[in-house]
């Protein structure tokens, strides 16, 4: 637990650091590096009380008088179940992995004292004292459970996996501040970087936008996703220009250049906000042709 905490200063010292030049999306993926430890050490400690639980199956379990040693043990088991569920709530809310995973860990902890409490008083209350090593084993269990989870998690986080809560707030948030002339958006992707938030997507726009409206578009969505965020983020926009396709559900009244009525808006939703653009990646104007160039 020590050890623990020292890591855990160590990862929120540095996940603080804004942004450099070495490291432009900041310093938050030691958070899941953190995490990850956690949840190693976690799955250690389950393997350990496993071990030894099977070891008493076979040898035999020896049940020792302990009243004060118990004592002491709830005590500390309801103080530690404090801090760990303020750990995890805290983590919850500031979006720190690795405030979560020492909650989780603490907690792990209690689950531990728990299991050791309520074998003995099985022992004590029914004499049978095999029940101590199997309600050992059943903890063991659940415990390494956590730990898997945990390991997972962080996992996830490192290999930047989207993050589906980020996309379907960011969604909701776009449809809540939509004007007119954001007629679509697609291709959006969401991570974090500790409690930093990343996102990047393509809108459609009027194509007779000019490049100072465009930025002023790309300001205000910046402001609607990013206001009173106290850990900051990014946010990347690429804008596609529309087409005469996108004018049944374009709400411009304005517009100079319609070739269909407006007929009714679409709203964004995650399934079309993720859909991918269908002109990446592959679009013949942006594949280059080496066959014809010339030989060095």
């Amino acid at each position: 637990n020590i050890v623990s905490a020292g890591m855990l200063v160590l990862a929120l010292a540095i996940a603080a650091r804004p942004p450099d030049p070495s490291h432009p999306y900041g310093h938050g993926k030691i958070e899941f590096l953190s995490a990850g430890i956690e949840g190693t050490a976690i799955l250690f400690a389950a393997l350990v009380i496993g071990v030894e639980s099977i070891h008493e199956l076979i040898a035999g379990p020896v049940i020792h008088d302990l009243d004060v040693g118990l004592a002491l043990l709830a005590a500390s088991a309801a103080a530690n179940a404090i801090l760990g569920v303020y750990l995890t709530r805290t983590g919850e809310r500031t979006r720190s992995e690795a405030l979560r995973a020492d909650g989780r860990h603490v907690l792990a902890d209690v689950w531990t004292s728990v299991g050791v409490i309520g074998g003995l008083f099985v022992v004590r209350l029914t004499g049978w004292i095999w029940a101590d090593p199997w309600i050992a084993i059943t903890v063991a269990v659940h415990v390494a459970w956590e730990g898997f989870r945990l390991l997972v998690d962080s996992l996830r986080g490192l290999m930047d996996e989207a993050d589906g809560r980020l996309i379907e707030s960011t969604v909701a948030t776009l449809e809540d501040a939509r004007e007119s002339s954001w007629i679509d958006i697609h291709s959006l992707r969401g991570w974090r970087s500790g409690a930093r938030r990343h996102i990047d997507f393509h809108m459609t726009v009027p194509r007779y936008f000019n490049v100072d409206q465009i930025h002023a578009i790309h300001d205000r969505v910046e402001l609607a996703l990013l206001d009173g965020d106290e850990h900051g983020g990014d946010v990347v926009v690429h804008f596609d220009p529309c087409d005469e396709t996108e004018c049944h559900h374009c709400a411009m009244s304005d517009c100079a250049i319609r070739s269909h009525p407006f007929e009714l808006r679409q709203p964004f939703t995650i399934e079309s906000a993720t859909r991918p653009d269908p002109t990446a990646h592959g679009h013949p104007a942006t594949r280059i042709d080496l066959s014809s160039a010339p030989a060095d």
